[in-house]
């Protein structure tokens, strides 16, 4: 899919790779972007940084929680009625929850709480799922021939103290799979991306120590930059033949 005049929807799009994918949409030409994030004040100033560039791409911010079936319905509805369609989706807001399923002290156990397990689920696999009907649907009306790019993580395979995370990255993945099957009838691709460490705000929640820890199992020795991860995302919407398959940006992290 030639990226130039696409109608795209990205979540999360409020910062980090998220903004950095609707920035190299909109530079290479995108005709309509959908920035869709549930911060109103991280948003106008996403929308008003993407206004500044020299791009014809008409920014529409999307107010919404991919954890809300209605409000997703509406700002979807809303984007396609000022785009006349949708052709590109990308699935990247998600969460970061750290801990570990128990901890033991001289205080004695604590578990690793319910709710965040759950926010973990809803934000990262649950939100996908509904954006991903959503737009397939619009798609689908519009005998339009899109691309979903959904955003795994290394973390998929299993990290000590991301229980959460780890599986709702690999359930990413697994829907990735399935989705691209689906919806192959319709001229539906469906592919994913899995970063390791990037530097975003996400990253800089854990430690120094921890950060360092991480790096010394990384043949490039540094962190991802976002704009890497939006170039892979270009790639996966540009390659036709790539489909059902999930992408490893994560710089030759080994052990």
């Amino acid at each position: 899919m030639n990226v130039k005049a696409v109608r795209a929807i990205v979540t999360g799009a409020s910062g980090g790779i998220g903004l950095a994918t609707a920035r190299a949409l909109a530079e290479a030409g995108a005709a309509h972007l959908g920035l869709l994030a549930r911060s109103q004040e991280k948003l106008e100033a996403a929308v008003e940084s993407l206004q500044g560039q020299q791009s014809p791409a008409k920014v529409i911010p999307i107010l919404a929680d991919v954890r809300d079936p209605e409000g997703l319905k509406q700002g979807f509805a809303s984007f396609v009625e000022q785009a006349g369609g949708l052709d590109v989706l990308v699935n990247n807001a998600g969460v970061l929850l750290d801990g570990a399923l128990l901890s033991i002290s001289f205080k004695g156990i604590s578990r690793y709480s319910l709710d965040d397990w759950q926010t973990t689920m809803d934000v990262n696999l649950k939100g996908v799922f509904l954006c991903s009907q959503l737009a397939v649907e619009h798609m689908v009306r519009k005998r339009t021939k899109g691309v979903i790019v959904n955003v795994s993580s290394y973390s998929r395979q299993g990290r000590p103290w991301q229980a959460a995370y780890s599986a709702s990255k690999g359930g990413v993945a697994s829907l990735t799979l399935t989705l691209a099957q689906e919806l192959a009838p319709y001229g539906i691709r469906c592919v994913a991306v899995a970063p390791g460490m990037i530097d975003t705000s996400m990253a800089q929640k854990g430690s120094e120590e921890f950060r360092k820890k991480i790096l010394e199992h990384v043949a490039a020795g540094r962190l991802g930059r976002p704009e890497e991860v939006a170039h892979a995302v270009l790639f996966c919407i540009e390659n036709g033949f790539f489909n059902g398959r999930v992408l490893e940006l994560d710089g030759g992290a080994f052990g």
